[in-house]
């Protein structure tokens, strides 16, 4: 493609359309609500086409085009229509780049790619499940982003993705909506959530309810359980949605029962989840949970399906890095009384101050939208204009 002049002499910002299974809860999906923000701000003409949901909002409320596509359907005929959709849109929008989120919309990007010469970059989010049939429909794109390197590696081993054209860019967060407030907000907060709560502390546990973080969840809840007799008023809030919700609801309501108040209260899907991490002494989840929590300054706990990595703290934060603050490779299992121990000693560290800082100021220089979207602006420049810096 030919380069493109701006007014100031240099190459113009193009028209790049994101493309995501869905836009409802999970981390992938809030990524491509900041990343798309973000990239606007830089003077991208950002479209985004999705399956729906309820982050669709946040893309319009933005002034950011949102497209209704089918591309989170495995149903053939769905699929068919998705195809037939971005081709429509890429011709009359005049898009320059596409830039799919998950294996399904990279598929059918693909196609659409080949068919009229638009470039494509893939974002692979997770360690997806390799094997047949899944590896004949993993497609690489012309440039690969992995959130990771256990990522990177993972889709050059299963996947067959040539190294070279693979660049680590971690999720962004908005550091703008996620950031430390006043102790005067905080208390203001939690009194929105338990207005007669005294001193104790609340603990918060965020992920998708699907069968393996709903467990974690429940091992979470039992940590609350065995806490309770040390700490007479914590609470525990758990944040998200999804088809296991009803076994962690039914796990609250035990836990509730045997304390004989509540401890524990499922919020299901929350949209600001901001001010959920604000109001918090303590989280414990993965990934973008435990960037957006750290972001508000928060101490957090590292545990998910694979394993528990304990409190983040500048000694384990590079390894930490590594996986994008998922649970893989995790030296202890998620056990309660482990889990329990882990928040104890969390909550009465000396050094408490000190690493909330650290995760303040790692996420702010590393993992904020705009240190995202330049390196992603700089994956889509290579493919547009020739850049060669990765």
């Amino acid at each position: 493609m030919g380069e493109r002049a701006s007014a100031a002499g240099g190459p113009k910002k193009r028209v790049v359309l994101e493309l995501a299974m869905g836009l409802d809860i999970g981390g992938a999906e809030t990524h491509i609500v900041s990343l798309s923000r973000a990239l606007k701000d830089m003077g991208w003409k950002v479209l985004v086409a999705s399956g729906g949901g309820r982050r669709v909002r946040d893309i319009t409320d933005s002034g950011i085009e949102h497209f209704h596509v089918p591309l989170g359907s495995r149903n053939p005929l769905d699929m068919l229509r998705a195809y037939r959709a971005l081709l429509h849109i890429v011709k009359t929008r005049n898009v320059d780049l596409l830039h799919a989120h998950a294996r399904i919309p990279a598929w059918i990007g693909t196609y659409v790619s080949r068919r009229l010469g638009v470039p494509l970059v893939t974002t692979y989010h997770w360690t997806f499940v390799s094997g047949f049939p899944w590896n004949l429909v993993s497609r690489p794109g012309d440039l690969t982003i992995a959130v990771s390197d256990i990522v990177k590696d993972y889709i050059v081993k299963e996947f067959g993705f040539s190294p070279e054209l693979i660049t680590v860019i971690p999720n962004g967060i908005d550091c703008d909506e996620f950031r430390p407030v006043s102790r005067e907000e905080y208390l203001k907060l939690r009194s929105g959530f338990f207005p007669d709560l005294a001193g104790g502390p609340v603990l918060v546990y965020a992920s998708r309810m699907w069968p393996d973080l709903a467990n974690t969840a429940c091992q979470t809840v039992e940590a609350a359980t065995i806490l309770a007799g040390a700490y007479p008023d914590l609470r525990l809030l758990i944040a998200g949605d999804g088809d296991s919700l009803p076994k962690v609801e039914r796990a609250a309501m035990e836990a509730n029962s045997r304390a004989g108040r509540e401890l524990v209260r499922c919020l299901g899907f929350v949209n600001d989840m901001a001010k959920l991490y604000q109001a918090s002494d303590l989280v414990v989840g993965m990934s973008r949970v435990v960037l957006e929590a750290m972001a508000c300054g928060k101490p957090c706990i590292v545990a998910g399906p694979q394993g528990d990595f304990g409190l983040v703290t500048p000694e384990n934060a590079p390894e930490l890095e590594k996986r994008n603050f998922i649970s893989r490779g995790a030296p202890k299992p998620v056990k309660p009384d482990i889990l329990a121990r882990e928040i104890d000693e969390a909550l009465r560290h000396p050094r408490l101050d000190e690493i909330c800082l650290f995760g303040l100021e790692l996420v702010r220089s590393e993992h904020s939208a705009e240190a995202t979207a330049r390196k992603v602006a700089a994956v889509y420049e290579r493919l547009l204009w020739g850049n060669s810096e990765k």
